[in-house]
């Protein structure tokens, strides 16, 4: 522990980082179809042609009578040369035939594909922290990597990691080049950047548009401008090649004609998964949106710690990072937009809305600005979040919709763990090939967090932490039954029963830091809504929460305003708050 005291805080990042991205590395998660189509469309580009055997996943295409991947390439095209290294020592060129064989080399692929770009998204956003709020970079991004989806997206052959590291980078280039205004090359790196994160996902064309209104706001903004879309195109040119290779068009994308059931059943190819609206993405549907954030695998339920830094935006807001600040809130209020109008709203198999992984380093910012200010309240609601994330990844994060977090405690329960290292070195039983990951894990997070300073009146943070975790347990118990994941069984009733629940929440936390501790009681009567007689009746429990509203409404106006010396009781000066300095916005990284 001296040794790790005497690192700077870029050594501690790096190596919290690097120590994360081994214990991601450790893992040898199962397959799926998403996996499959990604590994299926590197090996046929190898072979020199677009198409692939449909008969290895059912996220394939079919287009003028020609089976595809229906998954953008980007991915593929940049894990190629890779996989001609693998194949060229002989890793590659085993049989598909054994599943433990097909894991191994879609994990082979994997540590390029993903591994390798989480640990450099990671340490892109330990340097941006560090440009805004010096010494939370390594905090900040063990928190982001390890207690949000990146964890177990990490571990999967996926495109969201690479995607959302090249986004990422684009918004990291153009924030170090309003730091130090230059020429046209960094929009120009940016929008190549950018342009590539599209190749990767299409979907990233979102955080193209918000970094063009970035690249907008600042200085010299037209010839800015100009270099961002030049860079732009020439990032999306590979996929303008690839389209017109594979489908004769530029323009024609790989969803186009995609498979709504395995190729074989009736002998005739069924398309149109993505038939509706513009590649099955419609109007967005407010319930959908809703069941994104509260349902069994809603990011509330399983990473907390995401909507907690939301509420770090308003204090970007207030230190003159307006412009910041906008950037981070759009990217995941758009993304949630369009996530909520597709058909698909979670993608399948997922360990949460997979969609939304793009966003989760654009709340870094946000998430150090109220770690410094909150550093209890923060590491707590991290830790649950990691734990839920931990457990995710080595139970299998691949569920469907009918799973839970439940799942992954049952399973955990009977010793059924993903493969690892470990179990190729013969360990056994899994549950103890496990054991590594879950300690590297812990080793990231003391490295990182040992380096926040301990408020001297750290007993203060106990009450809103004491608040939040009930909150997140409350909305655990009742939110997946009246709101889930499944869009058969959602019921308007619900949907109202749960804004209703939040605004509750909303108000009981804010009576107790304005009315003291006691005030939290507000909170403990909407725990009636878990009862099984009430989950099953929607419309019950909407009378019931609206009822739970008004009662907390009217508590907040009868109880008095404390003031802050009367909030809390501390023993000894020592622990009397101190006044939080405003963040600084230094203009070179920290030393």
């Amino acid at each position: 522990m001296e040794a790790l005291r005497l690192l700077s805080p870029r050594a501690t990042a790096a190596v919290a980082i690097a120590t994360l991205g081994l214990a991601c590395a450790f893992v040898v998660s199962d397959g799926g179809p998403n996996q499959a189509a990604h590994f299926a469309l590197v090996r046929s580009l190898a072979a020199g042609t677009p198409e692939i055997d449909p008969r290895e996943t059912i996220d394939a295409a079919y287009v003028d009578g020609r089976f595809y991947a229906a998954k953008a390439p980007g991915l593929a095209l940049i894990t190629l040369p890779w996989y001609g290294a693998l194949r060229g020592v002989g890793l590659q060129g085993q049989s598909l035939a054994s599943e433990a064989g097909y894991r191994h080399r879609v994990w082979e692929l994997g540590l390029l594909g993903s591994v390798l770009p989480f640990v450099a998204l990671l340490a892109l956003v330990a340097l941006a922290v560090e440009w805004l709020v010096p010494g939370y970079g390594a905090p900040t991004a063990v928190l982001v990597g390890a207690g949000t989806l990146l964890l177990p997206f990490a571990t999967l052959f996926f495109d969201h990691v690479l995607s959302a590291t090249l986004g990422f980078a684009a918004f990291v280039l153009l924030l170090r080049a309003r730091e130090r205004p230059g020429g046209a090359l960094a929009p120009a790196a940016a929008g190549l950047l950018a342009g590539l994160a599209v190749v990767v996902e299409f979907p990233l064309g979102l955080v193209a548009v918000v970094l063009a209104a970035y690249v907008a706001v600042g200085e010299r903004p037209i010839p800015r401008l100009l270099a961002y879309g030049v860079g732009l195109v020439t990032g999306l040119l590979p996929l303008l090649a690839f389209n017109t290779w594979a489908f004769g068009s530029p323009f024609t994308l790989s969803y186009t004609n995609a498979l709504t059931a395995p190729f074989g059943i009736g002998g005739t190819p069924s398309v149109g998964a993505n038939a509706s609206g513009l590649y099955g993405v419609g109007f967005p549907d407010p319930r959908a949106a809703l069941s994104l954030l509260v349902s069994e695998k809603g990011l509330m339920v399983v990473t907390p710690l995401a909507i907690a830094a939301l509420f770090g935006l308003p204090m970007l807001w207030r230190i003159g990072r307006r412009a910041e600040a906008v950037v981070c809130g759009a990217v995941p209020l758009l993304f949630l937009v369009y996530n909520a109008g597709y058909y698909l709203p979670y993608g399948g198999q997922s360990p949460g809305p997979r969609f939304l992984v793009p966003v989760l380093p654009f709340l870094a910012l946000p998430l150090a600005a109220i770690l410094r200010a909150r550093p209890v309240v923060v590491i707590g609601i991290g830790l649950v979040s990691i734990g839920v994330m931990a457990l995710a990844t080595i139970t299998g994060p691949l569920t469907g919709v009918e799973y839970s977090v439940d799942t992954w405690f049952d399973r955990l329960g009977r010793g059924e763990t993903v493969e690892t290292l470990a179990s190729w070195a013969g360990a056994e039983p899994r549950w103890v090939a496990a054991l590594p990951f879950a300690l590297l894990l812990g080793i990231a997070c003391i490295v990182a967090f040992r380096c926040i300073p301990v408020p001297t009146a750290w007993r203060q943070e106990l009450l809103p932490l004491a608040g939040v975790l009930g909150a997140w347990l409350l909305i655990v118990l009742v939110a997946p039954d009246l709101q889930p994941a499944d869009e058969a069984h959602q019921t308007d009733e619900g949907a109202i029963a749960i804004l209703l629940v939040l605004g509750t929440i909303a108000v009981a936390l804010e009576v107790a830091q304005r009315s003291g501790r006691l005030a939290l009681l507000v909170l403990a009567p909407a725990f009636v809504l878990a009862l099984p007689t009430l989950q099953i009746r929607p419309g019950v429990s909407l009378l019931v929460a609206l009822t739970l509203l008004a009662a907390a409404v009217v508590v907040r106006r009868r109880l008095p305003v404390l003031q802050p010396d009367a909030l809390t009781e501390p023993e000894t000066p020592a622990e009397t708050p101190e006044p939080l300095e405003p963040l600084e916005a230094p203009v070179a990284p920290a030393q």
